[in-house]
């Protein structure tokens, strides 16, 4: 029975990915971000007012992504799980797209290797679009792929609090 569940959960988190090389998936993040304000079972958006000043939230999610994201992660095989063992490498990307707003944009790349109909460094999992939302306060908008391991952590660091990264290691 254990057995069973942990296919089935590995179909869920497998399916999207293969769905979307079917599909086409985002190569730009405006495309990413047009996909999953569209709303769906699988694309997760949240809008989040921090209670500092956007300045200061640019400059915190910029220590994050560099201090917890700029990472490749190898996992080894997991024979019990019949899991294949492999790198995640994480490219972290911030910059500026219209006047008042910053985004960070993550891309995650396997086993450096180029997935079929990925754009160049792998697929974004998540874009963090920070804006000014009156005074002293900042407009976080999330959109990322689904058991994100890093977007909780990501909204802790632009509220002020930096006391951890995200485990990236493979697993629940």
């Amino acid at each position: 029975m254990t057995h069973l569940f942990r296919k089935a959960c590995l179909l869920s988190v497998s399916l999207p990915i293969f769905a979307g090389c079917a599909i086409g998936v985002p190569q730009t993040r405006d495309e990413f971000v047009t996909m999953y304000k569209s709303g769906g079972i699988f694309c997760n958006a949240e809008h989040v007012t921090v209670k500092r000043p956007a300045k200061a939230v640019v400059a915190d999610v910029r220590e994050f992504s560099q201090k917890c994201l700029n990472v490749r992660v190898t996992d080894a095989p997991n024979y019990s799980l019949h899991e294949s063992g492999g790198s995640t490498t994480y490219h972290p990307k911030i910059e500026k797209i219209r006047a008042n707003t910053t985004a960070l944009s993550v891309q995650e790349e396997y086993n450096d290797r180029a997935l079929s109909g990925a754009p160049q460094g792998g697929l974004f999992t998540l874009v963090a679009e920070i804006s000014p939302a009156g005074n002293k306060t900042t407009q976080l908008d999330l959109y990322y792929v689904p058991l994100s391991k890093f977007a909780g952590q990501l909204k802790q660091w632009a509220e002020g609090d930096k006391r951890s990264c995200p485990s990236l290691k493979r697993g629940w």
